[in-house]
């Protein structure tokens, strides 16, 4: 099956042991000649099939299966803009942007008009701080398609690094007002839009979008991590301790520039343990979260601050950053 001369876009195709390069004119070779024959006795010609078992291995976070299966469905249809828009998500999940990039940039050029391509497009720009990059890509999504909230919520992300904090709030605001929207992307804006409102000061509205984050999608643990921060700086320690071990008892996954979610929970445990003077139970969650991220650099200082304050003060009560 030989596609279109359609692409000047490159697309990193991850194969069996190495990354080999291609162009989106080239790639049909490129997984035809790396990806084992499908097995005879399925005798399954329809790409839907793969893509369908490619969402569920993602959900089960089984990657390089899924990343496997998409390659089936575009071997067995070039223009299949959601086996690209599927290869990508699994790239971007396993932290390899630029694979990711290329990907999404083959699924919009099949469909210009691919809201979902351009909005994870606009994800990995901006992970990769390619800020204006990803607002074009954003903006692409939205006029593709204005009802979903996706491209909106990103473009909040974006704004709120870039300290526009007034443009990031009504960005999350009209994430929340579109009528196309899952519970966890609820949760993702209700999130942003109260970390924004924590910068002007307005802790309570803040709160009450946490604790909304958390109740929209108890799985979404980034919602309690900030819930758990937030009534830490109010001092609220049993409700931030509490916040934090809902963390823990789901699985420990990265996302993107935050880190692993579990490294971050136990490291805000030992900030509200030692302000409540138990530096030695701070300790032992300083040592797991380094154990859980040894490049978590916080979570380093503070587990050195701690074993200092123990030899030196060991019931002294101090604050401790999160």
């Amino acid at each position: 099956m030989q596609v279109s001369k359609r692409s000047v876009f490159p697309l990193l195709l991850t194969l069996t042991a190495a990354a080999f390069t291609s162009g989106c004119d080239d790639a049909s070779d490129a997984v035809r000649a790396s990806t084992p024959q499908l097995k005879t006795d399925l005798a399954l010609t329809d790409p839907a099939y793969y893509i369908n078992l490619g969402r569920e291995l993602q959900q089960s976070r089984k990657y390089d299966e899924a990343l496997a299966v998409y390659r089936k469905a575009i071997i067995l249809d070039m223009e299949n803009a959601d086996a690209y828009n599927g290869m990508a998500e699994v790239l971007t999940s396993q932290r390899r942007t630029e694979e990711a990039i290329a990907a999404y940039r083959c699924a919009i050029d099949i469909n210009p008009k691919n809201a979902v391509a351009y909005s994870g497009l606009g994800n990995a720009l901006a992970d990769r701080k390619r800020l204006e990059e990803a607002i074009a890509a954003y903006r692409r999504s939205i006029d593709a398609n204005p009802q979903q909230m996706n491209a909106y919520t990103g473009l909040g992300n974006v704004f709120a690094q870039q300290k526009r904090i007034p443009e990031a709030i009504a960005s999350y605001q009209q994430a929340l007002n579109a009528p196309e929207k899952t519970e966890t992307a609820q949760a993702i804006a209700f999130v942003g839009l109260g970390r924004a409102l924590q910068t002007q000061g307005r802790i309570d509205e803040a709160l009450n979008l946490f604790r909304k984050a958390t109740e929209v999608a108890p799985e979404y643990t980034w919602a309690h991590i900030f819930l758990g921060h937030a009534l830490a700086n109010q001092s609220q320690f049993d409700q931030a301790i509490a916040a934090y071990q809902a963390v823990l008892k789901q699985p420990n996954e990265r996302k993107g520039n935050l880190g692993s979610n579990h490294a971050i929970a136990r490291n805000g445990l030992g900030a509200v343990l030692q302000r409540q003077g138990k530096v030695k139970d701070a300790i032992a969650q300083f040592e797991k979260a380094v154990e859980t991220d040894l490049n978590y650099e916080a979570a380093h200082a503070n587990l050195q601050r701690a074993k200092q304050l123990s030899a030196q003060l060991p019931s002294l009560t101090v604050k401790s950053p999160i």
